[in-house]
């Protein structure tokens, strides 16, 4: 999978729980586990663009930052299901959305 790719630009997608159908679709979700926990996060409530909060892009949010796009939150999560073990601590540097950080407490 090409980690800097974008599956869509956000035609149609207008919900939370359709993004994470598309990533799913496109591969990169593929367990149920990272799935229900993205659906529970909601994108929108960590951008300030609400017209297209679910759009497979970084956008901004303020004091010129940048959150990731979602396709990259999603790989980053599922990296981590594949190879976390019990026992193991991961580290986010750099999460200033603090949206990966938000989805993983609910795992």
């Amino acid at each position: 999978m090409q980690l800097d790719k974008r599956f869509w630009s956000g035609s149609g997608i207008n919900k939370n729980k359709a993004m994470v159908e598309n990533l799913q679709t496109y591969g990169v979700v593929r367990s149920k586990k990272v799935a229900e926990v993205m659906e529970k996060v909601d994108r929108a409530l960590f951008v300030l663009d609400r017209n297209a909060p679910y759009y497979d892009s970084p956008m901004p949010i303020g004091y010129n930052a940048t959150i990731s796009a979602p396709h990259m939150h999603a790989t980053c999560l599922q990296l981590l299901e594949d190879n976390l073990q019990p026992g193991m601590h991961a580290l986010d540097v750099g999460s200033g959305a603090l949206l990966t950080p938000s989805i993983v407490f609910l795992y």
